[in-house]
């Protein structure tokens, strides 16, 4: 039998399949047009209709230090958003926000807020609590408070520049913010840096005395364990607060422990010296004559102040009285390729890789000759960041190694990077002439009484458009303590350090002071326990003397 019709349902079901595609394809248009209109005219746009239907975003992780105090973390903030197209006098609007954000754009936001096709702009991003009060006091129309997180320095300046900062959206910008940003934004566990809040703090505060002592321009200073590479603090003066580093100038945001380069002055000579001594060149019971300049290459090399005895002194008399002469002298029998090659072990020449901030790349001779040899062998003539620099004396600490900095803890049985770069025996002879140049010669402002310092000062003219300034200079101290048991490097370097009264700017009086200070108070922080007898090592240093004296 032939069917002359269907039922109704039959009729209408393709039809309906049809107008529900429709409708799907529809809504799918209007949500990919309202995505792209959000990118266009604002974070999360679709907040300002229905903020609970936004998903909140992984909550930044803490920073903290190595014994878990807070240094940085994630609060609720707020930012001020408006609706124009529920705006009906923008210029009004706009000038009674100007009268409690001071910091507007009053033609700018005008003209934002004229734009009545729009539902959503940014009025300001990170508002403070007395902002968002005032706004609120307004009571003007088309305006709404848009809950953001705000990242936020509960110990405000310490250890400001090497933490960072973070942008408003809080993507990590400078410091630890940046450089350990994807794990940061995973959230989870705090950060634990090596640092010490404690030992941050002490090397800060004498910094910040230094320039009451010194009326100096610019200031670092860092604690390293040795063994380890783990860094305690690095600070850099001016302090910065990360909490208020749109109000800070840019001399201020600089962090001159790692981003800086200096030339450091004779902290460099115990590295020549070690250099020369590893290669077979130069032995302890050597003797050089220091009482006239020297031409080496086109430099004529003097020292500034004349040494005791000095037609007849040691390597170790070269650096306690810091003879720039007999530095040039050790390097010219080392040679060019050789000083090259020890410079590059310690990664003073680039090179240098590790997880975390970055430092500064080297400023090296152009023409490395004789005349650069000799300069360099003293510490002139060579730019590194005071953090590379840091990394150096480790070596004269451990037995011989370098160590890369650590900034994050690593928790137990993780192995230490390190590689040879002298003889445990050159160490410890070198260890030894750098306590003797503590207790006899340029640093003894440096000795923290029981922590037996051994270091060296370093004092460098800055140079010029027109040359070398005698009347600026670069004040350094390089330091291992305490030298029967090394444990930790100290380094401070002052930037055009003047004493307020009196001429004395050399690094004996300025950084080799601050530095005894620093050792002083930050000893106990770290667990060193006063040295209150005579160690091996300071006997071994009393013997070189004995035998090195003419």
């Amino acid at each position: 039998m032939m069917s002359f019709g269907r039922p109704r349902e039959d009729v209408w079901g393709p039809r309906r399949a049809r107008v529900v595609a429709g409708m799907l394809a529809l809504v799918f248009i209007v949500i990919v047009g309202r995505s792209a209109y959000v990118s266009v005219n604002g974070p999360d746009h679709a907040a300002s209709a229905a903020p609970s239907a936004v998903a909140a975003a992984t909550r930044r992780a803490d920073i903290v230090d190595r014994r878990g105090e807070l240094l940085a973390t994630t609060v609720p903030g707020w930012s001020l958003a408006a609706n124009p197209s529920a705006i009906w006098d923008a210029g009004e609007i706009a000038n009674e926000l100007k009268t409690v954000l001071p910091k507007l754009d009053l033609i700018g936001l005008t003209t934002q807020l004229s734009d009545r096709k729009r539902q959503f702009v940014w009025v300001q991003r990170g508002l403070t609590q007395e902002e968002k009060d005032a706004v609120f006091s307004l009571g003007v129309e088309g305006l709404q408070f848009v809950e953001e997180p705000r990242r936020v320095y509960p110990r405000e300046r310490l250890a400001g520049h090497f933490l960072g900062y973070t942008n408003i959206d809080g993507e990590g910008l400078e410091g630890s913010e940046l450089a350990f940003d994807a794990r940061l934004r995973a959230g989870g566990e705090p950060l634990k840096l090596t640092l010490d809040a404690g030992v941050q703090f002490v090397i800060e505060e004498e910094l910040e005395k230094a320039f009451v002592d010194f009326d100096m321009k610019g200031g670092a200073g860092i604690v390293v364990d040795a063994n380890t590479g783990a860094v305690r603090a690095v600070a850099s003066w001016p302090a910065m607060d990360p909490n208020r580093r749109g109000d800070q100038s840019k001399d201020i945001r600089t962090n001159r422990a790692l981003n800086a380069r200096f030339e450091l002055g004779s902290i460099y000579k115990p590295l020549t010296v070690a250099a020369a001594m590893d290669t077979g060149v130069l032995k302890v019971s050597d003797r050089f004559d220091v009482s006239a300049p020297v031409k080496i290459g086109a430099a004529l090399v003097k020292d500034p102040h004349p040494l005791p005895n000095a037609k007849s002194v040691t390597a170790s008399d070269i650096l306690a009285y810091s003879s720039n002469i007999g530095a040039a002298l050790i390097a010219q029998r080392m040679g060019v390729e050789r000083q090259q090659d020890f410079l590059r072990s310690l990664h003073l020449l680039g090179g240098q890789s590790h997880e975390g901030p970055q430092t500064a790349s080297p400023l090296t001779p152009e023409v490395w000759d004789a005349t650069a040899m000799a300069t360099v062998s003293y510490g002139h003539g060579i730019s590194v960041s005071p953090m590379a620099f840091a990394m150096t004396y480790s070596a004269f600490a451990n037995g011989g190694n370098y160590v890369p900095p650590v900034f994050v803890e690593q928790g137990d049985g993780a192995k230490i990077e390190k590689s040879q770069v002298m003889s445990a025996e050159t160490s410890a002879e070198v260890l030894a002439m750098l306590r003797r140049t503590v207790t006899e010669g340029t640093g003894k402002n440096a000795d923290a009484q029981g922590y037996e310092v051994a270091g060296k000062t370093g004092t460098a003219e800055k140079p010029g458009p027109d040359g070398y300034d005698p009347n600026r200079n670069i004040t350094s101290f390089a330091a291992v303590f305490p030298a029967s048991r090394p444990q930790f490097v100290v380094l401070v370097v002052l930037d055009e350090a003047q004493p307020r009264t009196g001429d004395q700017r050399t690094a004996a009086y300025t950084a080799a002071t601050i530095a005894g200070k620093v050792i002083a108070r930050a000893a106990p922080l770290l667990d060193v326990r006063p040295v209150l007898a005579e160690s091996k090592v300071e006997a071994a240093s009393l013997r070189v003397s004995e035998a090195t004296t003419p």
